[in-house]
């Protein structure tokens, strides 16, 4: 949430849609924060920036852990594919080994 001053510090009315109470109000609107910007008033949204710092760091702490999970279930079933692949080959040598044996 942006913090807007008007230049009057004892204005109480509405500007662009916001209502100022004691030169101050209050908008999460990207657009006002700009045209009050433009306007000329001191616009403190340096909240706003930081919730979105915030928001794009877990973003990423989400996408690590996702990658990491994924990297374990890929590394899940080529151990489980792995293991199947040497216990056919164990039960075909084994195989092999009965029919010399039977000879």
């Amino acid at each position: 949430m942006a913090k807007i001053k008007s230049p009057n510090p004892k204005y109480n009315g509405v500007s662009a849609s916001l209502p100022f109470a004691n030169g101050e109000a209050e908008t999460d609107d990207k657009w006002l924060i700009d045209w009050f910007k433009q306007k000329g008033y001191e616009v403190d949204d340096s909240a706003e920036k930081k919730a979105a710092e915030e928001a794009a760091q877990k973003e990423a702490e989400q996408r690590e852990i996702e990658e990491a999970e994924a990297k374990a279930q890929q590394e899940a079933e080529d151990k489980a594919k792995a293991e199947e692949e040497a216990a056919k080959e164990k039960n075909r040598v084994k195989k092999e080994n009965k029919k010399a044996s039977s000879k």
